[in-house]
């Protein structure tokens, strides 16, 4: 069998193995409590939500192993060990960064910024291609994550402008269990059966010497890790949106491990690496950020008819297949223009009736039906003006310090 083939089979059942360590369990608890958060924040908002908890998590783990598999495959390939990492540097630094910003709780910060040390002053004692290729190959597979989600994790809100509009938004927010299977360099004390890998593997070969006489061998570590993507949908659907964030993201993780891969070999490239690492990711945000509330809203109340800002999960709305921006233009052949006139025609409507939409200019219908004697469509819409509930964009610094005092001045 080819050794790429026996490899993806090796580390499938690493991955999947991963599930019984009660690491994993707990992580999966936190990406629980981060969902069930959300839900909350939405029931505030609007009354309902749009997705199950159980959803949310069986998805967050089902799209976590297949992460885990193409995580642990790209790091494998590219040849990254655990030995000379650096983690035990990495993970305190990225609780203190937390501090500052809760979005800094990212490797390409804290992975860049003990890189640079590395570079300028020689410590911490860490193999510098090695942990920004574990940077990159991360942010690879978030890329890859971030563009196979679909609907799960985007939330809708009502958000005020620093203009006082009020508007429709999508908050996107996932978080997945990450199961990775690493190397580990070590030397055998018998012979093993091993996977033979091509003459070029690894591209990243250890620096340190074996013993004499010895020769480095390679075992898979199971590690469980974690993956967030936090971002707005101001002026792109949701979808749109993800798409052009993994698409950055991916271009970003490919620069930076082209870099480290050429660093290896030409150690004059490692501080142009190491800095790319966290400059480049704090620029792909700001940039993507900034093009998004600069852009016109989306989800705002158009001309004629009322629009859709997300649908309830198992309800007639979700059942016909509405979605985020479609313009409700007629139900059960009652006209609605606006949130009253939707409401009267949804207590009118007979149990079987059509919505009659338009999407991106062309018109459609499709068939509906109340079920269980319920009147609910389960359709949210784009705020009116007056909403009670709303958010509002605050300044880009919010780390752990800001939290504690805000939930200080409450108890107070």
């Amino acid at each position: 069998m080819h050794p790429w083939v026996d490899l993806l089979s090796f580390i499938t059942r690493g991955v999947f193995a991963v599930f019984f360590d009660v690491t994993f369990w707990l992580v999966l608890a936190l990406v629980a409590f981060q969902y069930r958060q959300m839900q909350r924040d939405q029931l505030r908002m609007f009354g309902v939500y749009g997705h199950s908890l159980r959803r949310q998590v069986f998805a967050a783990v089902l799209i976590g192993a297949v992460g885990g598999i193409i995580g642990s495959f790209v790091l494998t390939v590219v040849g990254v060990p655990l030995n000379n990492l650096g983690i035990g540097y990495i993970w305190p630094l990225v609780i203190l960064l937390m501090l500052i910003n809760l979005r800094f709780m990212c490797f390409a910060y804290a992975g860049g910024l003990v890189a640079i040390a590395n570079v300028l002053f020689g410590w911490p004692d860490v193999n510098v291609p090695h942990v920004l290729a574990l940077v990159a190959g991360l942010h690879i597979t978030e890329s890859i994550l971030i563009f196979v989600s679909g609907r799960f994790g985007a939330m809708p809100v009502i958000l005020k402008r620093d203009d006082g509009r009020l508007v429709g938004a999508f908050t996107l927010q996932n978080f997945w269990p990450l199961p990775l299977v690493i190397l580990m360099a070590f030397v055998p004390d018998t012979v093993q059966e091993l996977i033979k890998m091509p003459d070029w593997w690894p591209l990243l070969p250890m620096t340190d010497k074996p013993p004499a006489g010895d020769e480095w061998a390679y075992r898979m570590v199971p590690v469980v890790a974690a993956l967030g993507y936090a971002d707005i949908a101001v002026a792109s659907t949701p979808a749109v949106r993800r798409r052009k964030s993994a698409g950055h993201l991916a271009l970003y993780s490919l620069a930076l491990l082209t870099l480290a891969v050429l660093s290896a070999k030409y150690a004059w490239l490692q501080l142009f690496a190491a800095i790319l690492s966290p400059a480049g990711h704090e620029l792909l945000i700001r940039l993507d950020n900034r093009r998004e509330m600069r852009g016109e809203p989306r989800f705002v109340p158009p001309a004629r008819g009322v629009m859709v800002l997300d649908t309830v999960a198992d309800t007639p709305a979700r059942k016909a297949g509405l979605r985020p921006g479609d313009i409700l233009l007629d139900l059960g052949g009652l006209p609605v223009d606006n949130g009253y006139e939707l409401a009267r025609a949804i207590a009118y409507a007979p149990p079987e009736f059509a919505i009659a939409f338009s999407r991106d200019g062309a018109a459609l219908s499709r068939p509906a039906r109340f079920e269980g004697g319920e009147r609910r469509l389960g359709v949210i819409i784009v705020p009116e003006g007056g909403e009670q509930h709303y958010a509002q964009l605050t300044g880009d610094r919010f780390g752990l310090i800001d939290w504690l005092k805000n939930r200080f001045k409450k108890q107070r």
